[in-house]
């Protein structure tokens, strides 16, 4: 190996010791630098990393490994933080500590003999991170009037204490109080000492006073005791307004129209309307009304005045439907009434051209009214006409004539066409079951019977006992046999069958065999 390569490789060897020196300072300086504990007072706004240097010197390329923003800074505890320094990692304690006192407001008090000492009394505020706790350090016994001094701790979850001296006054009377005009000054309001009277007559001037600052003097055992009260008035005038609707064309008085109630414990009011009214509006406009009392209190409240066309027609009241017997006289004004929103109660025509009473029959009479604006209200009003028997003789025979002349085409004819309910067809339950085309046995049995009287069968309505069913007697060929027009299994083999048959068809029941001739 020749001089030459000697040197080459002696100065590579120089270079390699001074990069691994370097390296190994850095590593070292990073160790030093970074602190191993950290504490911070809870209440930080932010954790930097700076907190954790020493010198606050921060490193390049240095970030925090550990998701700072999910601890609670606000809480007493010890935290694990990792730092990533250039790809070096180190794990540093926090410590969340609380050195710091409560911050407490204070205030002197007055009260009576009988008093019982609390902290809390004397407190006005506290302003800590954790929760606190508040005592007092002498409790005196309270024996006369005179100014006690009282020593009051609140200290929180770490055991910072914060002291404040509080002064508590024993008296007879409250020396100051505070009355709302419309409030009444009781006696306890500001009497301490229940031995101690205050005449009534003081309580009723303070009551009967305007606006003011008053006094009340007792003297006991040669002492004067004086409370100073002042009468203000804060609260506003009580003030309810209602909404108003007009026509185009109205107008209205002002805000007196628009005022339901205004009052004031000070018993003087004023009321103003900054709004301005355009009657020329058709639509909703806001109306602001203030009330302002003799002391300077003032209520704002809003109405609406709604400004709109006379479109509305009339309405109708009063029409019901109306049942008349044939030939009867109706008054179809009894009883009605057409009213608009604007000119109130209107005449109207009615037209009872198409309305016949000589027939029975559904009609409808024809209601009009119509305000001064030209709208028009028209209203049908349903007449019902009742049949006499005259009618029912004439519908009978009408559908008498479609039932044939044979008993059974009879009976057949009424148990196919008036179906089975459990109406009884009212008052007049033939007409019912021809009309309607509905009902129970009871119609189908006389609507059967009056087929067969207009086709001059002899024949009975007939019933059981406890009138739970109904069907027919009729005189076949000299004889007596029960016929049933009846829809349903039970009754449709009741053609003409006699007392046996019949009897079994009934289910036990069984009807009065003395009433009713026998069919055998």
């Amino acid at each position: 190996m020749d001089k030459k390569t000697k040197i080459v490789i002696l100065l590579a060897s120089l270079i390699f010791l001074v990069l691994v020196s370097t390296v190994s300072i850095k590593i070292i300086s990073n160790s030093i630098s970074i602190l191993n504990e950290v504490s911070l007072e809870i209440g930080t706004k932010e954790i930097k990393l700076k907190d954790f240097y020493r010198k606050g010197m921060v490193k390049e390329n240095t970030r925090f490994v550990t998701n700072i923003d999910s601890i609670d800074l606000n809480k007493v505890a010890d935290h694990y933080i990792t730092i990533n320094e250039n790809g070096v990692v180190k794990t540093v304690v926090l410590h969340l500590v609380d050195t710091t006192p409560p911050n407490v407001e204070v205030q002197n008090i007055t009260k009576s003999l009988s008093y019982e000492i609390k902290p809390e009394d004397f407190i006005v505020s506290v302003d800590d991170l954790s929760a606190t706790t508040s005592s007092i350090s002498n409790i005196p016994t309270l024996n006369e009037y005179k100014d006690y001094q009282i020593e009051i701790i609140v200290k929180d979850e770490s055991g910072n204490a914060t002291k404040k001296t509080c002064t508590l006054t024993t008296t007879i009377l409250a020396p100051t109080y505070t009355l709302e005009l419309g409030n009444k000054l009781k006696k306890s309001d500001i009497l301490y000492d229940e031995t101690v009277n205050i005449p009534d007559s003081e309580i009723d001037r303070i009551n009967n006073s305007p606006v003011g600052n008053y006094e009340i003097t007792i003297t006991k055992d040669n002492k004067t005791y004086t409370s100073k009260i002042t009468i203000q008035d804060t609260t506003a005038p009580t003030l309810k307004l209602k909404n108003i609707t007009i026509y185009t064309g109205e107008k209205v008085s002002g805000k007196a129209s628009f005022i339901e109630e205004v009052k004031d414990a000070s018993g003087e009011v004023t009321t103003t309307m900054p709004t301005t009214l355009n009657f020329d509006k058709v639509g909703s406009q806001e109306v602001i009304i203030e009330a302002t009392d003799k002391n300077g209190n003032t209520t704002k409240k809003t109405a609406t005045l709604t400004i709109k066309k006379d479109n509305d027609a009339p309405v109708f009241s009063g029409l019901s439907e109306i049942t008349v017997s044939k030939n009867k006289n109706i008054n179809y004004e009894k009883g009605v009434s057409a009213v608009d929103k604007k000119d109130g109660k209107v005449s109207f025509d009615v037209d009872s051209s198409k309305v016949d009473t000589s027939t029975y029959g559904t009609y409808y009479a024809i209601y009009t009214a119509k305000d001064a604006a030209g709208n028009v209200a028209t209203k049908k009003r349903k007449i019902l006409v009742e049949h006499d028997n005259a009618d029912l003789k004439e519908l009978v025979r009408e559908y008498a004539s479609k039932a044939g002349s044979d008993y059974k085409s009879i009976r057949s004819y009424v148990q196919t066409t008036i179906k089975y309910s459990d109406s009884w067809g009212g008052s007049d339950p033939v007409w019912y079951g021809l009309t309607k085309f509905s009902g129970n046995c009871y119609v189908h049995a006389l609507t059967y019977k009056a087929f067969l009287d207009n086709k001059g069968y002899e024949n009975k309505l007939i019933w059981t006992k406890d009138k739970t069913h109904y069907w027919n007697l009729i005189k076949i060929n000299g004889v007596w046999r029960h016929s049933d027009s009846t829809p349903g299994t039970k009754h449709t083999m009741i053609i003409a069958a006699t007392d046996e048959e019949r009897y079994a068809h009934l289910q036990g029941r069984d009807w009065d065999r003395s009433a009713w001739p026998e069919a055998n």
